[in-house]
């Protein structure tokens, strides 16, 4: 809309440009034109005058007739005056002109010629005034003749009128023009599209056609890429909120269940315990999706705290495995350890979370007797850390494995109530790699086992005499 609105504008700017360039063309060109003009009024007045003198020399009898009668009909003012100052005035008109200074009569009667045109202003009438030397009854005179004069811009006015509306009628023209009309269309289209979009509606789709280029086909697109991200959000929001209410309802039907199945008269001691186990292990689940949900929403926030600092990558990732020891023991499951001594700058609390929700994936998924490798090693240049996390579990199917890392996703719901879990672990895990501008792979099939590789930047190796 902006860009529409500066194209109208410039293109009111030009034509008022154009209109003031010619105006003024036209006003010198007019005022040029009227000065010659005047000039050959004056020089015809003056030739006039001759041939009226030699006339009249020829007709002594006549020439005051002969005078009133070209007076009347030229619309002329005419003045004879003698040396004696006699003067004798010709015309309706006469009294209308201002006279003449007796300088210039004595200078006329004397053989010399006088022009003059006077006006008040340039867009006003004025009055040409000519001189002339007579001979008339023998005696030398001056014949003086007076005629109005039109101004110097007599059709000024209508002419920059008509200059006016035709520029008028190109501007109109131009707005008129079809891809004009076709801009305007589009955004009438994109103000409708925004206020959709304003109320929650993001299925927008603007059709770009070819006249829309430059800046304002990118607006178009841009909206149309905006509205399908927005979309996107909306889904994924709708999804979100739905696993959400899942997630939570099923602990609290099983706590809701239990607690009235306790209510019943005739349990034996171990029928009740068996329900309060259930009752605390569902208390349990709902109290960890509420801390993960708090922990992902955090994180996802960017203003989680964020505090990298030096630190024994190997010792950390060791004291973690030795925090789920009573988890693998129990499943007698054989953990291959090989950590190599590594320091590295990151946040040791948030990478902590990582490393307890990959292996303590691998430790749920991992059957009785499996393995679970976990290598921590420096890259070849020196400048990175890889860790491997890997186990002989259940694995992933391949149509899973781009989905794991979103929020709620569960591989194998059937096989994942068995163990728990809500679907956030590896979500969270992934937001925190993603904060330490590191990458994380998995790589996994059906029955064969799954293996997570995580690189994170900004290592160094340290010898073992340095810890």
């Amino acid at each position: 809309m902006l860009k529409v609105l500066k194209v109208i504008a410039g293109v009111i700017f030009i034509n008022l440009m154009i209109y003031l360039s010619w105006s003024v063309a036209f006003t010198i060109v007019s005022y040029t034109k009227e000065k010659r003009n005047e000039s050959n009024v004056t020089a015809a007045m003056i030739h006039e005058g001759v041939l009226m003198g030699d006339m009249l020399a020829l007709q002594h009898s006549s020439w005051k007739e002969g005078l009133e009668r070209i007076a009347q009909h030229n619309h002329y003012s005419m003045l004879v005056r003698d040396a004696q100052g006699i003067e004798q005035h010709f015309g309706s008109n006469s009294k209308k002109y201002p006279e003449i200074s007796q300088t210039s009569m004595q200078s006329i009667i004397s053989g010399g010629t006088f022009t003059e045109i006077e006006r008040s202003n340039i867009f006003k009438t004025g009055v040409a005034t000519v001189g002339v030397p007579i001979q008339l009854d023998g005696k030398q005179r001056a014949l003086v003749i007076q005629s109005e004069t039109p101004s110097l811009y007599d059709h000024y006015g209508s002419q920059l009128l008509t200059v006016f509306l035709g520029f008028l009628i190109m501007f109109l023209g131009m707005l008129s023009f079809r891809p004009w009309k076709k801009e305007a269309g589009a955004l009438y289209s994109i103000i409708e599209a925004l206020r959709r979009m304003s109320k929650g509606d993001f299925k927008v789709n603007l059709y770009k056609n070819r006249h829309m280029n430059g800046q304002f086909g990118q607006l178009v697109e841009s909206i149309n890429d905006m509205a399908s991200e927005l979309n996107q959000m909306e889904q994924m929001r709708q999804t979100f909120i739905s696993n959400v209410s899942h997630e939570i309802q099923s602990p609290l039907t099983s706590i809701r269940g239990f607690a009235r199945a306790l209510q019943q008269e005739g349990l034996d001691t171990e029928q009740r315990h068996h329900y309060y186990s259930i009752i605390e292990t569902e208390s349990l689940r709902l109290s960890k999706l509420s801390d993960n949900l708090l922990k992902l929403t955090s994180l996802e926030s960017d203003q989680h705290p964020f505090e990298p600092k030096p630190y024994r990558l190997d010792k950390q990732i060791r004291r973690v495995i030795l925090a789920c020891e009573p988890q693998w023991v129990e499943k007698n499951i054989r953990m291959d350890v090989d950590l190599g001594e590594v320091i590295i700058t990151a946040d040791e609390d948030l990478l902590s979370q990582v490393w307890t929700n990959l292996i303590g994936n691998s430790i749920k998924f991992t059957p009785n007797g499996g393995t679970i490798s976990v290598d921590v090693t420096s890259l070849s240049d020196g400048e990175g850390a890889k860790i491997s996390i890997s186990d002989n579990g259940t694995g992933i199917s391949e149509e899973d494995l781009p989905h794991i890392f979103e929020r709620f996703f569960i591989a194998d719901k059937s096989r994942n109530r068995t163990v728990g879990g809500s679907g956030l672990g590896l979500s969270i895990a992934k937001r925190i790699i993603d904060m330490h501008h590191s990458d994380i792979q998995v790589s996994s099939k059906r029955d064969a086992g799954t293996t997570f590789t995580i690189r994170i930047s900004n290592t160094k190796k340290i010898n073992l005499k340095q810890s």
